[in-house]
């Protein structure tokens, strides 16, 4: 745990630095790598560091972070280790909404609030269809569901737009962190940490929520406004990610299962190690997007979906043979 923020940080000059865009010496050592801490960086790939790469490592970083903070209260919100933003249809609503209110041309501030209204719809919708039953399973069914009503509404509203935006917003919606700019990353660098902060101050309800709701009841602990209060502020924390950066998926189920390896499953120490791991998971995912096939360059989405998918898969496995041994 105590090397987890060191290999992170390490991870992001790398990344910084070491990309196919600035020059190498002859024998293929990453001169900028030296030079930026010698300070002789030309004035090109100064303005190339600071004014491209920082901001955007900056927003890969902490929609990392917000997505796993996210995805761990999540999943102890609902007693469910597959949960996640992506997987209970906040992130689907989030983008429709998202998508929506920059078709209608709506001033920038309004998009995120625009995506966290269709995160918010999204949820309730996948909690009314799993009301029913008790298996957290059905969370998870629904969420797929309701993934589906989303994502069909938005191809339907993709093929409205016009040849020009086409590609812009359907690469925007298997996310990316390309368009990252000074104000953007600023905007990220002071919402993240008060989202990330009132998650972690909700540590306590969490460890008891592990236990089972009524278990949660009868510590003391008022589950129903609690939980809702939970919910509220990860599907907040996804609106931003998703309105900003469009659709990153699995990052919020990896971090959290990552973190329980190296930490146990604490809320405590749980909601600090898996935001560091997830922006670092962000950061690496960027990396190989804008490197595996330069100079042009993958969504950050395709490359946590390769990633994500067969991790789910893993879990989804796992989950089924404990119960076939239980």
């Amino acid at each position: 745990m105590r090397l987890l923020p060191f290999v992170v940080l390490m991870s992001a000059v790398i990344a910084l630095t070491a990309g196919t865009a600035l020059t190498l010496t002859p024998d293929g050592r990453p001169e900028p790598l030296l030079a930026l801490f010698s300070g002789n960086l030309p004035p090109i790939e100064r303005e190339l560091l600071w004014q491209l790469r920082l901001p955007r490592q900056l927003l890969a970083f902490t929609a990392g972070a917000l997505l796993a903070a996210a995805g761990g209260a999540i999943q102890a919100r609902f007693k469910n280790p597959l949960a996640e933003p992506g997987l209970i249809g906040i992130s689907g609503g989030a983008a429709l909404s998202a998508a929506l209110a920059l078709q209608c041309g709506l001033p920038t501030p309004w998009v995120p609030l625009a995506a966290f209204g269709g995160g918010l719809a999204a949820l309730g919708l996948t909690s009314l269809m799993s009301r029913p039953g008790t298996d957290g399973d059905r969370l998870i069914l629904a969420g797929i569901a309701v993934n589906a009503i989303f994502g069909s509404l938005l191809t339907i509203l993709i093929a409205t737009l016009p040849d020009g935006s086409l590609r812009t917003i359907t690469f925007w919606l298997m996310g990316s962190f390309a368009n990252a700019d000074w104000p953007q990353a600023e905007r990220f660098v002071i919402a993240a940490p008060i989202l990330l902060w009132l998650l972690f101050r909700e540590w306590r309800l969490l460890n008891a929520l592990q236990l089972g709701a009524a278990t949660a009841f009868h510590l003391g602990f008022d589950v129903r406004r609690g939980g809702a209060r939970v919910v509220l502020l990860a599907a907040l924390a996804t609106a931003l990610v998703v309105s900003h950066c469009g659709m990153v998926g699995f990052v919020g189920l990896m971090a959290p299962h990552l973190a329980r390896q190296l930490v146990g499953s604490h809320a405590r120490r749980l909601q600090i190690a898996a935001p560091l791991l997830g922006g670092w998971l962000a950061l690496l995912a960027d990396w190989l997007a804008h490197s595996l096939i330069y100079p042009a360059e993958l969504p950050v989405g395709v490359i946590t979906s390769l990633a994500g998918a067969p991790f789910f898969l893993w879990l989804l496995w796992q989950s089924n043979r404990r119960r076939r041994h239980a």
